[in-house]
């Protein structure tokens, strides 16, 4: 089993890269981009034959001077025939049509290239197929190809991207990424001063302090949900980032902010649980917020010991703001988004897909992931998790909400 060396490819939906990985000893220097559905019809026509002319009778005396009777043109009456070919397509996973991992650009092409050749290999050897691996300049464009190529292609997405592919022609969610939180979801809050606000309608007019228009759990969902509650904020206050529109807040420059939130790790190993767990319960203790000797932020000391330890974003501003969690506090969360998603094309072989998604979750899980799809430069992951489509239900509202459509969508998120 060998990597064959990448080769720039001018596809029409951008395919930038293109390195194929298999079992295989005999693999050519470089394989061929997806391959379209193969079919055409071609009409034979032969060249008519022009028929004999019947013969005219010629006598002589007066009779020779008459002008013949007019021929009749003969008739074709046969239909000409049709000779249908059928091009047979190779089979998939094979050398000349492998199997398409395909990533958005992430990282810089060769980095995903690299990255990504060890989990191919590792595909190739559980499946005995070829995988080849592809790095395309959107996700808009990825997303293309799952719908035009549902047989050959799986694509590495963000959750939008999956919910759009969905959508559009029945691509399948297969497994979703853990992050280094421990979550295959991430979620977002919505910040106010203590008494600033007892719910949403009263952010009516208010000034709102955003570090990134295009983060859904940050952003796209709170302006849906406003929207649909008929709220309307007043300004936009633009922040650099989200330590920035938290301080804002403090400062008086803004009314309210959104930032990520992390749930805490809860006391003794007990779960915080979505939709049931207050997101602030470390409040019930009436103590105050302390950083540990080994550098978290912990609430009663550390969770084994029946304490809490503090995760949201205004734990990054312990040390310079050591009031944050005294001068702000949640006032609603967003449902979770589900984090990138592996999507496989509609038709994808439900067996290769079996073998396939298990290869995958190992790999995570394994200190080969390391050097490759959860490398510090790719994506960071920590594991991987089947991936259930109602999970992205929250897109979906956001989606119907603002009234997007795709190409508004991508034109957020980009």
């Amino acid at each position: 089993m060998h990597i064959i060396a990448s080769r720039i490819w001018s596809l029409p939906l951008g395919l930038l890269f293109l390195v194929a990985c298999g079992p295989r000893t005999n693999a050519p220097a470089a394989t061929q981009a997806i391959a379209p559905t193969l079919a055409a019809e071609v009409s034979a026509t032969p060249a008519p034959t022009t028929p004999p002319l019947p013969a005219v009778a010629v006598t002589s005396g007066p009779a020779a001077d008459a002008t013949p009777a007019a021929t009749p043109a003969p008739q074709i009456t046969d239909s000409p025939p049709t000779a249908t070919v059928q091009a047979t397509r190779p089979p998939l996973g094979s050398t000349e049509r492998p199997i398409q991992l395909l990533f958005p650009p992430v990282a810089a092409g060769a980095v995903i290239i690299q990255r990504a050749a060890p989990l191919a290999e590792a595909l190739g050897a559980a499946t005995g197929a070829e995988f080849a691996v592809g790095v395309v300049d959107s996700e808009a464009a990825l997303v293309e190809l799952l719908c035009s190529a549902p047989e050959d292609v799986v694509g590495f997405v963000s959750a939008a991207a999956y919910v759009i592919a969905h959508d559009e022609c029945a691509a399948q969610a297969g497994l979703v990424a853990v992050r280094e939180d421990g979550l295959s979801w991430q979620m977002g809050m919505l910040v106010i001063q203590p008494g600033g606000a007892a719910g949403l309608a009263d952010l009516d007019g208010r000034r709102w302090a955003v570090a990134d228009t295009h983060s859904l759990p940050n952003y796209l969902y709170f302006q849906a949900q406003m929207a649909a509650a008929g709220i309307e904020p007043g300004e936009i206050v633009s922040a650099p980032e989200e330590s920035t529109a938290l301080l804002s807040l403090t400062n008086n420059e803004a009314d309210f902010t959104t930032a990520s939130f992390v749930p805490p790790l809860m006391p003794l190993d007990r779960d915080w649980v979505v939709g049931e767990t207050e997101p602030e319960e470390w409040r019930l203790l009436g103590i105050p917020p302390s950083r540990s000797p080994i550098g978290y932020v912990i609430v009663a000391g550390e969770p084994e010991f029946g304490g809490y330890r503090l995760r949201d974003a205004r734990a990054r501003l312990f040390d310079t703001t050591p009031d944050i969690f005294t001068t702000t506090r949640i006032l609603a969360l967003s449902e979770p988004i589900p984090n990138a998603t592996i999507v496989l094309g509609a038709d994808f072989p439900p067996d290769i897909a079996r073998q396939a998604l298990a290869t995958l979750t190992e790999f995570a899980a394994s200190d080969a992931c390391g050097l490759s799809l959860c490398s510090a430069d790719l994506f960071g992951w920590t594991g991987l998790e089947p991936a259930d489509d109602a999970a992205y239900d929250p897109i979906r509202t956001i989606k119907n909400t603002l009234e997007l459509e795709a190409a508004d969508l991508w034109a957020e998120l980009d």
